[in-house]
């Protein structure tokens, strides 16, 4: 029979197994030993030498995103950068609503028409006109027969002579300068000779008609007449 022999020496207890019964008698049983004395303690042993570094360990799995952060204030501006190059022109815009009327200056007046009402005036200085026709600006002087520019800008001038019975030269005058002239013969019937033309007047310039030869035809019937076309 197997089974386990305890035997006690010396405070030692001592676990034999064997195959026989055995059997053990304490003929003479030995007093308890007391524990002797603690004893000092032993010397740190010597640290051992540092171990081979480990293996790389496996790649971890890919964290969660974090949440964004806040906007942080806006910084001071920076350097005004150089110049770009031109730019290529862009198409053109829309036509744009037209606006409202402007405001225009009022445009200044002068003009004048004239009818002689006398037969043959006097040659050589400037015809005298005893009727009026137009003349609310007053630029033209009845008594001396002169318009005198006051607006300057460019006129048109014009006259129409009616003859009777004679050659007759008339010639319209600036500032004593002939511009234009018409001449013409009659004989027992009146006929009309007329002319025209545009000038370009300074403030102050004048402007007539006269006949050069003392025997004319000019009659009563004869006009004479001039207007602002447009100011300079």
């Amino acid at each position: 029979q197997v089974g386990f022999a305890h035997v006690e020496i010396c405070g030692l207890i001592l676990l034999s197994s064997v195959s026989i019964t055995v059997a053990v008698q304490e003929k003479n049983p030995l007093a308890p030993c007391l524990p002797g004395p603690q004893g000092p303690p032993g010397n740190n042993g010597v640290p051992g030498h540092n171990g081979h570094n480990g293996l790389n360990g496996e790649k971890g799995e890919k964290g969660l995103k974090g949440e964004p952060g806040t906007r942080g204030p806006q910084g001071p501006p920076g350097k005004l950068g150089p110049m770009g190059p031109k730019g290529e022109s862009g198409q053109p815009g829309p036509t744009g609503p037209q606006g409202s009327p402007g405001e225009c200056s009022p445009r200044q007046k002068s003009a004048f028409a004239m009818k002689l009402a006398k037969n043959y005036p006097a040659p050589k200085q400037p015809i005298i006109f005893h009727q009026i026709l137009y003349n609310d600006q007053q630029h033209f002087d009845k008594a001396t027969g002169i318009f005198t520019c006051q607006i300057p800008g460019v006129y048109y001038f014009g006259y129409n002579v009616e003859l009777y019975r004679n050659t007759t030269i008339i010639q319209l005058m600036k500032n004593s300068q002939a511009v234009i002239g018409s001449y013409q013969t009659t004989l027992n019937s009146y006929e009309n000779m007329s002319g025209s033309t545009v000038l370009k007047l300074e403030k102050g310039d004048k402007v007539w008609l006269e006949v050069n030869q003392e025997s004319n035809g000019a009659t009563h019937t004869s006009y004479f007449l001039g207007y602002l076309i447009f100011e300079i």
